[in-house]
């Protein structure tokens, strides 16, 4: 009967211990690898941009000019016209082939801008279910993650629409800064990097809820909005919404994370929680069941509200 007791009680143990004892693959967070992967490309962008523009500024600068006797001044007649042909045809085509695409103006623009809300509202989804809980990092290798396989397809899409709008761009550098590129690269990188490291990293991709501002646009498009006054309610509620849950997954990553360096203070909260605390919070009831314990997740908070507040003040 001892025995009996003894092997019971060891058993109970032995799942109690395993129930308590984290991922051994989470021992070694890596999380900073997503994060690298995404700054890095920004980085590696922006170099080649400005790069781009020293060799330009370098090759366009004003050459010297030979007189009408000089047997180069043929050869320079001759390099010229190439590089006008080239800049005239290739170059302007693409540019403008790109442009017609992205600028809606067209039937085929205007299906691409749809599908590419469409998509990244899917994309939105995935992060809703894999946000549901309260793991910001997970273990679990990439052929069986059906909705990082997903998710990686419609950043396949995303990485060609964005060199798309590169090529239309007019300014590259400011094309490098604008708030749907940074949208990018935090988003696509990381999905690459989770097919190397056989783990998943929620990271930033609640930044895909900012697409929901051009829901007014994609409006337009289907003339759907046609007054003023409509265009400019469906913008206040697009940018409302699109703020309120990308808040709420800034929230959601730093409460399930903890404060660096340790991450032993993390408080589970799920994504829904996340956005449930902010309405009630933005709204001044402030019912108190939900909060933040992270010193980060505190400090975004109350910036965010006053930097909110502000801005409604100011430019509502």
């Amino acid at each position: 009967m001892t025995e009996v007791e003894d092997s019971d009680a060891s058993f109970f143990s032995t799942v109690s211990t395993n129930a308590t004892v984290p991922d051994p693959c989470l021992r070694v967070r890596k999380y900073w690898c997503f994060l690298l992967s995404s700054i890095c490309t920004f980085l590696v962008g922006l170099l080649s941009v400005l790069i781009w523009r020293a060799f330009a500024f370098l090759c366009c600068r004003k050459e010297a000019e030979y007189g009408p006797n000089d047997p180069k001044q043929k050869e320079q007649k001759l390099a010229r016209q190439g590089k006008q042909e080239f800049e005239g045809t290739f170059m302007t085509e693409a540019k403008d082939w790109a442009g017609e695409l992205i600028s809606g103006q067209t039937t085929t623009g205007r299906i691409l801008v749809v599908l590419v809300f469409i998509l990244s509202i899917a994309s939105l989804i995935i992060y809703f279910i894999d946000a549901s809980n309260d793991k910001v990092e997970r273990c679990q290798e990439w052929s069986s993650n059906i909705t990082q396989q997903i998710d990686l397809a419609f950043n396949i899409f995303f990485m060609v629409y964005f060199f798309i709008r590169f090529i239309a761009a007019s300014d590259k550098l400011w094309f490098m800064l604008e708030m749907y590129s940074f949208v990018d690269y935090f988003t696509i990188p990381p999905s690459f990097v989770s097919i190397y490291l056989d783990r998943t990293w929620i990271g930033l991709r609640f930044l895909r809820a900012l697409r929901l501002m051009t829901v007014p646009d994609i409006l337009q498009y289907l003339n759907i909005l046609k007054t003023s006054s409509s265009i400019r309610l469906a913008q206040l509620v697009s940018i409302f919404i699109s703020v309120w849950l990308t808040a709420a997954g800034i929230i959601h990553l730093l409460e399930n994370s903890g404060d660096p360096l340790e991450f032993s203070n993390s408080h589970k909260m799920p994504y829904w929680n996340c956005v449930y605390f902010l309405i009630v919070t933005m709204s001044t009831v402030g019912y108190g069941d939900e909060h933040c314990d992270t010193l980060l997740g505190r400090t975004f908070l109350v910036f965010f509200l006053l930097v909110g507040l502000v801005s409604f003040l100011i430019f509502y």
